[in-house]
């Protein structure tokens, strides 16, 4: 792709940003994603990324009307081939592979042997060149000639800056990354599985003993989803924290920084992390926020999960900020009454309305009438065209994203959130919210959502509740 955009002026005669004179080639699709480019600086910027999702939004609404629509259908009934060859190449360390591989010229099927060799099953290897080819059709990975493929600036997000040795030790492919790869794990491995017996869970099929959810379908267990993982024990559960890392991608850079006035706390004031897994929100607050107890923002911070997290969470925490432990600004799981701000970041959509409104009273009941709560969350936005009176006068709220006639929440552009709420409807019963649905549960336990912040390009919100 070598158009070419520029920071000047917008098409409205606006300035795009603070650089001028300045050109830069898109991120070029064969070329590692690198986010500290010029080029991929430029592409975040909020102007170029605004473009870029009516780009994406216009193109996949012309797709539905161009395309003959038994084509359409097909491509939508078989969508889930992809998911399955992501996790294969996800599972055999493909991108690990072909990064290894010193020049393209020695790639030809050479990977696919290598692949083959380090499973056990050499007479198969070509026939892993279906796969990767389905995964280049949907510009995931490159086919360079017969049956070589390459990586592409996506595909570079599963790796893992391991060697291919270190990625086949057991356990041990997504510690210190950015959590992408075991992300896409968890998305293609149970999740997908889950997601089969959707049917079954919707008409009232479910396992004696067993809670809601095709997870359990799925698995043929009674056991919920967190329950019986113990650490060193359970692949899946230290994927699922590490991939819990790579969610931070549904946000801009650091903002939860942004999504409330921190400074506006008193200094020592107390945060709780709630179901805050192993820390890694906290984490980022703690860096901004921590240090000298006497200076201006300074403040102690609470990480609360399920005990066999927490273990996690110390680990991670001694590894990366051990000093933040020694000192106490940092603990694990300590009860603690009436602090400043309550933090729930991805936990109610984990939960059907009862469940969460029963975790958003227990938090108002400790609450004094100074806690703020910040609950951050995918809102989903309408499909249709409107905005709620109810909602109107919401600081940050919006209604409609594009102006005709494209969708008003964007459409493909705005594919993974809603792909979210399925998953989570068919992992734990919970669902993802919209805006007003957030509303009418949080006053129905104590609370009025103040304030909506969004991440730029993204529906990830952070609503700032006050107790009622």
């Amino acid at each position: 792709m070598s158009s070419t955009f520029s920071t000047q002026a917008s098409s409205y005669g606006t300035p795009l940003s603070p650089l001028s004179n300045l050109q830069h080639d898109y991120p070029s699709p064969s070329l590692p994603y690198v986010s500290s480019s010029p080029a991929e600086k430029l592409a975040a910027c909020p102007a170029a990324s605004a473009a870029a999702t009516r780009i994406i939004a216009a193109a996949g609404q012309i797709t539905s009307i161009v395309q003959k629509p038994f084509l359409f259908m097909s491509d939508a009934s078989m969508v889930y081939t992809v998911p399955a060859c992501l996790r294969l190449i996800e599972h055999l360390h493909v991108v690990e592979i072909l990064r290894d591989a010193e020049d393209e010229r020695q790639r030809l099927l050479s990977e696919l042997r290598i692949i083959a060799e380090l499973h056990g099953w050499a007479n198969n290897s070509s026939a892993l060149a279906h796969p990767l080819r389905l995964l280049s059709t949907h510009h995931i990975l490159r086919e360079t000639a017969p049956d070589t493929f390459a990586l592409t600036r996506v595909a570079t997000l599963l790796d893992s800056g391991k060697s291919v040795a270190d990625v086949f030790a057991k356990y041990k492919k997504y510690e210190d990354t950015s959590g992408i790869a075991a992300f896409v794990g968890l998305c293609t491995d149970e999740l997908f599985k889950s997601a089969a017996y959707l049917t079954e869970a919707f008409t009232g099929v479910q396992l004696p003993l067993a809670p809601p959810g095709t997870f359990n379908l799925a698995f043929n267990t009674p056991v919920p989803f967190f329950d019986g993982r113990e650490p060193g024990k359970s692949f899946r559960l230290e994927r699922f924290s590490q991939a819990m890392i790579g969610t931070n991608g549904w946000e801009a850079p650091g903002a939860i920084l942004t999504g409330f006035d921190w400074l506006s706390l008193p200094r020592g004031s107390t945060i709780v992390d709630v179901g805050g897994g192993i820390g890694s929100t906290t984490m980022i607050l703690a860096r901004a926020f921590g240090g000298n107890p006497g200076r201006r923002g300074s403040f102690r911070f609470i990480i609360q999960d399920r005990p066999v997290v927490v273990g996690l969470g110390l680990d991670a925490w001694r590894a990366q900020c051990p000093e933040m432990l020694e000192s106490g600004q940092v603990t694990f799981y300590d009860l603690n009454r009436h602090p400043a701000v309550y933090m729930l970041r991805v936990v109610l959509h984990d939960w059907p309305d009862a469940r969460a409104r029963h975790v958003l009273l227990n938090l108002r009941l400790a609450s004094s009438p100074e806690t703020r709560l910040i609950i951050a969350d995918h809102v989903l936005p309408l499909a249709c065209w409107t905005l709620d009176s109810v909602l109107a006068h919401l600081e940050g709220a919006h209604g409609t994203l594009a102006p005709a006639p494209l969708l008003p929440n964007l459409g493909k552009a705005s594919a993974t959130p809603f792909s979210m709420d399925i998953v989570m409807h068919i992992t734990f019963n919970g669902k993802e919210r919209t805006l007003r649905e957030l509303c009418a549960l949080a006053l129905s336990s104590g609370w009025r959502i103040a304030r909506v912040t969004y991440s730029k390009g993204s529906h990830f919100g952070h609503l700032v509740c006050e107790p009622v």
